[in-house]
């Protein structure tokens, strides 16, 4: 039987969701496991694990899914980063005295109302951890 047969044979059992597959990939693989006429030629079991194989539609969910994972924990630790500095900027001001706010803001290159805004957030959150 010829590559397009058995080709059609396969597009039958994958239905609708064909294009989530690389039918060369199974076709090669169906090929090397000893398929010549019909994919009846291997078990189910057999068969179906090669399908499984080259299922790049799941493949690309499974990888979108580790992109969301992986932005989940960049998202956390810019938080953390952002409330850090926060808290630093709080710190350093009240220990600067009078004063320290446009000393900060001229040593990070932030304007003056940014830096105080940083800071008053920094200063919430200490208070609330007490």
């Amino acid at each position: 039987m010829k590559r397009t047969d058995i080709a059609h044979q396969v597009s039958l059992t994958l239905g609708d969701s064909i294009e989530s597959f690389d039918m060369d990939a199974i076709l090669d693989d169906l090929d090397e496991a000893g398929v010549t006429s019909s994919v009846d030629d291997i078990d189910s079991d057999t068969y179906w694990e090669i399908v499984r194989r080259h299922d790049t539609g799941a493949q690309a969910a499974e990888q979108a899914e580790e992109a969301h994972a992986d932005y989940l924990r960049a998202e956390a630790a810019y938080k953390a980063a952002t409330v850090a500095r926060q808290i630093a900027f709080a710190k350093a001001i009240d220990a600067m005295g009078r004063g320290g706010n446009a000393v900060l803001s001229r040593e990070v290159k932030l304007s003056a109302p940014t830096v105080k805004s940083i800071a008053d957030r920094g200063r919430e959150i200490l208070a609330s951890r007490d």
